[in-house]
C-alpha cells in the first residue's frame, strides 16, 4: 500500500516523525485507513524502517512470541560511525539482517558479507532473510532464529502461530543407531 511506504521512507529518511505523524492523523476527522496507519506508526516507534521489516516483525517475531529483537539503533564502530542492525537480539548475540532488493543489491553483497563476518568475529551470530523467506516462510525463519537463540541461553521457545505452523514443533529424533538398540 502507498500510504505505508509513503510513511515508513519519510521516517526512514528522517523527514519527519511518528509523533508528527500521529498528531496530524489525531487533528483530522476522518481520515482513510486510520487503524492501519496509526498500526504502523507503532511498528515505526518499535525502530521498524521498511516494509520487509515490519512483515519480520508482524509475520515472525510477534505471532511466534519470539524475544521483542532491538530494531536500527546506532552502534559505534571501533573506527568511528555509527552501524545498524535490523534487527539484534542483544542478550544473546544475535543479529537478523533482513535484505530487500533496494536497500541491498547484489552489488553490495560483498560488503554484506564481510559485515556478517565482522559480527562472527566479535562473538554475534548473524542470520540473513530476504522477502521470499520472511513472506512466503515465516515460521520456518521463526524455527530457525528460535533454534539459534535457545543455542545462545534464550530459555523460551517459539509458539505456533496456528495449526499448520511448525516452529514450535519439536525436531524429530535422529533414527535408533545400533548403540540404542538395549
Amino acid at each position: 500500500m502507498v500510504a505505508i511506504d509513503l510513511i515508513l521512507r519519510a521516517t526512514q529518511r528522517r523527514l519527519t516523525t511518528a509523533d508528527r505523524l500521529r498528531r496530524s492523523i489525531d487533528q483530522r476527522r476522518r481520515q482513510r485507513w486510520r487503524s492501519l496507519l496509526l498500526e504502523v506508526l507503532t511498528d515505526v516507534v518499535a525502530g521498524v524502517e521498511s516494509a520487509l521489516e515490519r512483515r519480520y516483525l508482524r509475520d515472525v517475531e510477534r505471532p511466534h512470541h519470539l524475544p521483542a529483537g532491538t530494531r536500527n539503533k546506532p552502534e559505534k564502530q571501533h573506527r568511528g560511525g555509527n552501524r545498524y542492525r535490523d534487527v539484534r537480539y542483544r542478550a544473546w548475540h544475535v543479529i537478523v539482517e533482513l535484505d530487500g532488493r533496494l536497500a541491498h543489491p547484489l552489488t553490495e553483497k560483498f560488503r554484506d558479507m564481510k559485515r556478517d563476518n565482522g559480527a562472527t568475529v566479535a562473538g554475534d551470530a548473524p542470520l540473513r532473510y530476504g522477502w521470499l523467506d520472511v513472506v512466503g516462510e515465516p515460521c520456518a525463519v521463526a524455527e530457525q532464529v528460535g533454534a539459534l537463540l535457545s543455542l545462545r541461553g534464550w530459555t523460551g521457545q517459539p509458539r505456533p502461530c496456528g495449526p499448520r505452523c511448525a516452529a514450535a514443533r519439536p525436531p524429530n529424533p535422529p533414527p535408533a543407531g545400533p548403540d540404542d538398540c538395549g
